[in-house]
């Protein structure tokens, strides 16, 4: 049983990426629970990782900017004499 629940901190700090992700499969959940009670380094992690998480999805929706259309037409120049 020890041996099931035993995984390391470079594993845990995978499972805290991939949960942000997509669902993780239950005994994973339990693992991680079980990691992060014990480990306040990574229990640490986790807290940074929503935070950044958090933050950038907030930032990303209030940015309007756009590329003028004398940029776009720059762009779409400098492309065709690449070719």
């Amino acid at each position: 049983m020890k041996k099931l629940f035993n995984i390391t901190c470079k594993h845990t700090t995978y499972l805290i990426s991939k949960k942000e992700d997509r669902k993780i499969r239950l005994i994973d959940r339990l693992k991680l629970q079980m990691h992060l009670g014990i480990c306040s380094a990574c229990k640490l992690f986790e807290n940074q990782s929503w935070f950044i998480k958090l933050n950038a999805k907030q930032s990303h929706e209030h940015i309007t900017a756009s590329l003028s259309s004398e940029a776009k037409e720059k762009i779409e120049i400098a492309l065709k004499n690449a070719q």
